[in-house]
């Protein structure tokens, strides 16, 4: 298999950064950090030399820069307390000659969740609400089916609603009057904006406050989030930065974010240090209480044991063997990443300012890019190994994949998958040890099956490490000889 040229230019990077670590001698050193605001940790001495890695991100981006092309990006990556690396590239504003800094604020699209899950799970450690409320407690008149969910079901997204797209609050409402649900709650997993757009909607009711205004004075201020707060209707954030569209060889402004879209479910604008504050306010106890931040970070299970890699508002993930939890957000492609891998106590935050359907760079990408070198990972490839033939057929068998069926089937002594992961018509998958297997054609996305009695009941699938969606087993297994 071929890798694609920037593949093999990260692998290079990631050996510059090996050599460094080996190498003694060099001068210790945090990491850039453009401007000086307070530190989401404390400080602690001495640091360890990350100038090799730095270096690498470095090239790294300037790499995603040009070849998105992307306007402005910022990234923090902060081990143990102490910032690695905490910088912005490119420009924030290109039209004023303003350029990108930690400080830049960007909307974060789905990042806002992992918020609104901490207001809602707030306001349940308040006595305000319970997880088992239903929506008909916050409002009496709502139909019968949208009535019975429950604030816990809409947290995990476990509710039956199954709408994408964009869900502005006037929609929410109008979901509350007139909606239903596609499946029974608690029945199956589908991600969609509406079940953060209602939550915003009880954060209203249960704490008698506007939710932007709750997000100002129960979190952004008093945690000091100063670049944080609600943006979509063109709220004024501090330093906010301008955002783009990009083409395929040049940017133009876009006024995509400043348009009602996504309320409580993509609404928030934030920087990268605000988001590694935001994390660890949750660690330090400072939003929830120890029982809430265990349940917001424990994966959803659904009836029968299957489990889904999504907790309260936090979506789970892994690179390599290392454990990840956080959010990701994407408006017209991936913008946002919050990655937190509790295991090595280190925390990523990567804010794009530039997007577009279909595009060659996304934060996901980069932000599992930036870790495999921290880690002193490979690059993500498809294994050459072969499971055994007659184990194969156990994973055989058409699935549920939110609003698609797919089929997976055995043939040529390899599982196939139709309609294909990403973006083709079939994928051919190759095994990465137990259950998991890789997509051949695109190894960052893989399915990872939950077998009970020796047969597949349900796969996870993820992408860039980032769990994405649940397909869970509806058919007879297929077989071509």
């Amino acid at each position: 298999m071929h890798l694609p040229r920037r593949l093999t230019a990260v692998g290079a990077l990631a050996a510059a950064v090996l050599i460094v670590r080996c190498a003694g001698g060099a001068a210790p050193e945090t990491g850039h950090v453009d401007s000086p605001p307070p530190s989401p940790y404390p400080s602690r001495s001495p640091s360890p030399d990350h100038s090799g890695f730095v270096a690498a991100v470095d090239a790294l981006v300037a790499d995603a820069l040009r070849r998105g092309p992307i306007a402005g990006l910022s990234v923090a990556v902060f081990e143990r307390g102490e910032a690695v690396l905490a910088k912005g590239y490119g420009s924030a504003d290109l039209e004023a000659g303003v350029p990108a800094t930690p400080d830049t604020s960007y909307p974060i699209a789905s990042v806002t969740k992992h918020f609104t899950a901490g207001a809602v799970l707030r306001l349940a450690d308040q006595g305000r609400l319970s997880l088992d409320d239903p929506l008909s407690r916050f409002f009496p008149a709502a139909r019968p089916r949208i009535g019975a969910l429950t604030v816990r079901h809409l947290l995990d997204h476990t509710s039956g609603l199954t709408r994408g797209g964009p869900a502005p609050r006037a929609a929410a409402l109008s979901v509350i009057r007139r909606g239903g649900t596609a499946r029974p709650q608690g029945e199956d997993w589908d991600y969609s904006n509406y079940n953060f757009s209602l939550l915003g909607l009880v954060i209203e009711r249960a704490s008698g406050r506007e939710y932007a205004q709750y997000v100002h004075d129960d979190l952004a201020f008093p945690l000091g989030l100063a670049g944080t707060g609600y943006c979509e209707d063109g709220s004024a954030v501090p330093g906010r930065g301008r955002d783009y569209q990009s083409g395929v060889k040049t940017v133009s402004p876009t006024a995509y974010w400043t348009e009602p879209r996504f309320f409580a479910a993509g609404g928030l604008c934030s920087t990268v240090l605000d988001l590694v504050r935001w994390e660890k306010a949750l660690e330090d106890g400072r939003v929830v209480s120890p029982a809430m931040l265990q349940a917001m970070r424990t994966p959803a299970r659904l009836p029968g044991g299957l489990e889904v890699g999504y907790g309260y508002g936090t979506r789970l993930g892994v690179t390599g063997r290392h454990r990840k939890l956080g959010h990701t957000g994407a408006g017209q492609s991936s913008k946002a990443v919050l990655a937190r891998y509790p295991d090595d106590d280190v925390t990523v935050a990567l804010l794009l300012n530039t997007e577009r359907t279909n595009a060659p760079v996304t934060a996901t990408d980069l932000e599992e890019r930036i870790e495999r070198l921290f880690f002193g990972l490979p690059e993500s490839s498809a294994p050459s190994a072969s499971a055994p033939k007659p184990e194969l057929h156990r994973y055989a068998g058409q699935y549920r994949d939110g609003s698609r069926l797919v089929r997976v089937a055995t043939q040529d002594g390899m599982l196939t998958v139709r309609p294909g992961l990403g973006r083709r018509a079939d994928s051919r998958l190759v095994p990465g040890g137990g259950d998991l297997f890789l997509d051949a054609g695109e190894p960052s996305i893989d399915l990872r099956f939950q077998i009970r009695d020796d047969q597949a009941q349900a796969y996870g699938r993820y992408h860039n490490g980032w769990f994405v969606g649940l397909g869970v087993r509806s058919g007879t297994p297929p077989h071509r000889p």
